[in-house]
C-alpha cells in the first residue's frame, strides 16, 4: 500500500508590502541618515529577504522578516 504523505502548505500573515513597511519603520527609528530606499522584497521559505541602501551615509543591507508575525529575525549590514 502506497501512503503520500502531503505538506501543508504554509499561510502567509503578511504582505511582501507590510514587510517592507516594517523595514523602513526600523531603519527611520534608528539612523538619522535619512530614510532607507527598498531595493527588492523576495519571499524565501517563512520569510521575506528584504534588500535596502542608504546612500546619504553609503549604507546598505538585507533584512529577513518573519512572515508570520513581521519580525525582523535577522539583519546584513554593511557601511563603505
Amino acid at each position: 500500500m502506497d501512503v503520500k504523505v502531503r505538506q501543508k502548505k504554509e499561510v502567509v500573515q503578511i504582505s511582501a508590502e507590510q514587510a517592507k513597511s516594517v523595514v523602513q519603520q526600523h531603519h527611520e527609528k534608528n539612523s538619522s541618515f535619512g530614510e532607507a530606499e527598498i531595493i527588492s522584497i523576495k519571499h524565501i521559505n517563512n520569510e521575506y529577504k528584504v534588500t535596502w541602501e542608504r546612500k546619504s551615509n553609503c549604507e546598505n543591507g538585507t533584512d529577513y522578516v518573519n512572515d508570520k508575525d513581521g519580525t525582523i529575525t535577522r539583519s546584513e549590514v554593511s557601511i563603505c
